[in-house]
């Protein structure tokens, strides 16, 4: 993002199948197959929402996010 710079990489952010991963989930513990291509969202957000123990998604709207697709 050279024309939106990230104060620090530490509030950076992944999003998988729509939900936070946060700081306590790693991607082996996802168990992501193998030779597939698997997409996630890298957005900068200073905090992260509670997980909903429902289930339920949240459907609050954010300003702005950035994506990077890795291949």
């Amino acid at each position: 993002w050279e024309e939106e710079q990230v104060s620090s990489p530490c509030i950076l952010r992944l999003i998988y199948q729509g939900r936070f991963l946060h700081g306590n989930v790693t991607l082996g513990a996802l168990k992501l197959p193998l030779g597939k291509t698997t997409v996630m969202h890298l957005v900068a957000r200073e905090t992260l929402p509670e997980p909903n123990s429902q289930g339920q998604r949240n459907r609050e709207k954010t300003g702005e996010s950035n994506c990077c697709v890795i291949l």
